[in-house]
């Protein structure tokens, strides 16, 4: 199937992407310091606002449309145009208004300027249109290139916390060169023709209808960054940052299933084949539950080992944040399954909205009296209740419609694997020290977890039956 290969080619790079960090990450932790990185990660979330306002929701959108009209060169060209001028407007409005808070604000004003260039970027991102018609090959080559180059760059240049700097240069300007990599592909596909009756505007209802989803998220995933720095809790900002970090990469194996189906699915509401796009969710959701329920359960047991040898003995603080930020893999996968592959591509951002905004809503009633409190902890607390909370709101308002029979047996399954093998791993670490202690419990305690799950007949190993099979 047409999409298992776009998965393999989107995973594999997610899983790079996860590779990079635990590369970079415990170098960077020690060279630059919790300060020093407190900082990298205030000045990227402030600065992160703008590049959605840039963005302001066109890339799911243009992922979307793209979908739709794939198939018909003349619509696909003018969608193109029309996506990009309206990028550059939104882009060029975006880049003032950071302007005018860096300069006001004072504060860490060269690190903002550095990171502004992710911002500009913006306007040179097309990867939408490669997604929309199902080209993950010619994104995974890019994006394997200009991470390679990031890296080396990375180890070279970056000595001491004096070069944080340089560091933030080579991630704002990586960007901006992996963005005009993908450009040279649109010549080839001839749509540098001239094209009549453009109407940029046009599109803004539908962009802003998924920027709002896009900028209330934000604020349960990064304002409480924000608000660490600008309470002046910087070492705490590294802390609950490099948690989160490691969090959200894992996530990103889960979102790029996410990112193949939504275009597949789309295609199928053209085709209105209903029974097919319930098969395909069905079978997204078993195996989103069984691999976040998996990850959180080996987080678990391994938090408090990882943190001191990935990181240092400088953020011992994370590994408890890192437990509690684990527990949200389970409401995120589930949210991602019913958002991003049933909500979006059948247009019912309304209710995508509403349980996005529940979330934003309550972290922001929450999120500053707990950081005031515990700080850090604080913060991991707000965002576990948001994401909870908008995961129940979506689960409740689709119940109706989207019916998973037998699929809280398959879970029971997962919850029992996974209580086994969480067994194992504090046994094996009561055994083995180090980094080999870390080793064997992955290697073993993923083993025991899907043994558990051969036993007890599990319908996800039938589902990787049937992909390897094709």
């Amino acid at each position: 199937m047409k999409f298992i290969k776009n998965y393999i080619y989107n995973s594999s790079y997610q899983i790079f992407l996860i590779l990079i960090p635990i590369i970079t990450l415990p170098y960077l932790a020690r060279v630059l310091g919790p300060e020093y990185l407190g900082i990298n990660s205030y000045t990227y979330s402030v600065t992160y606002y703008f590049t959605l306002i840039a963005v302001l929701g066109t890339t799911t959108y243009a992922q979307r449309e793209v979908a739709y009209v794939r198939d018909n060169p003349e619509k696909l060209q003018r969608f193109f145009w029309e996506i990009e001028i309206l990028s550059i407007i939104t882009t060029l409005c975006s880049y003032v208004m950071l302007a005018a808070v860096i300069v006001f604000a004072g504060k860490y004003e060269m690190f903002f300027w550095a990171y502004s260039v992710t911002v500009l970027a913006n306007i040179f991102d097309i990867s939408w249109l490669f997604v929309g018609i199902e080209k993950f090959s010619i994104l995974a080559f890019r994006n394997f290139i200009v991470k390679i180059v990031s890296v080396i760059l990375i180890f070279s240049l970056v000595k001491s916390s004096d070069d944080l700097i340089i560091y933030i240069l080579i991630n704002s300007l990586s960007t901006l060169f992996s963005n005009m990599l993908l450009w040279p592909y649109i010549k080839k596909m001839n749509l540098f023709h001239r094209v009549a009756n453009i109407r940029p505007f046009r599109h803004l209802k539908g962009t802003l209808a998924l920027f709002i989803p896009q900028i209330s998220v934000t604020l349960y995933t990064v304002l409480n960054k924000v608000l660490l720095g600008s309470m002046g809790k910087i070492k705490d900002g590294s802390y609950f940052d490099n948690a989160d970090k490691i969090v959200r990469l894992t996530f990103t194996l889960l979102t790029s299933l996410s990112t193949v189906l939504m275009p597949v699915i789309a295609n199928e509401v053209a085709k209105k084949n209903t029974k097919n796009i319930q098969k395909i969710l069905r079978q997204s959701m078993i195996f989103s539950l069984c691999m976040s329920i998996a990850v959180f359960a080996g987080f678990l047991g391994l938090s408090d080992r990882l943190v001191p040898l990935f990181l240092g003995a400088n953020y011992e603080p994370v590994g408890f944040i890192l437990k509690v930020q684990a527990f949200i893999l389970i409401p995120m996968s589930i949210a991602n399954v019913i958002g991003n592959q049933y909500l979006v591509p059948l247009k019912k951002s309304k209710k995508l909205n509403i349980s996005i905004i529940s979330g934003s809503v309550i972290n922001i009633l929450i999120s500053v009296p707990l950081i005031m409190w515990w700080g850090a902890d604080g913060a991991s607390y707000a965002v576990l209740i948001s994401e909870t909370l908008v995961t129940t709101v979506q689960v409740y308002m689709i119940h109706r419609e989207l019916k998973f029979p037998g699929i809280w047996v398959e879970v029971l399954k997962y919850i029992m694997a996974a209580a086994i093998m969480f067994g194992v791993v504090l046994w094996l670490q009561a055994l083995i020290a180090g980094w080999l202690s870390i080793i064997v419990c992955v290697a073993l305690g993923a083993t025991v977890y899907f043994v558990i799950l051969f036993i007890l007949k599990a319908q996800i190993l039938l589902f990787a039956k049937e992909m390897l099979r094709k």
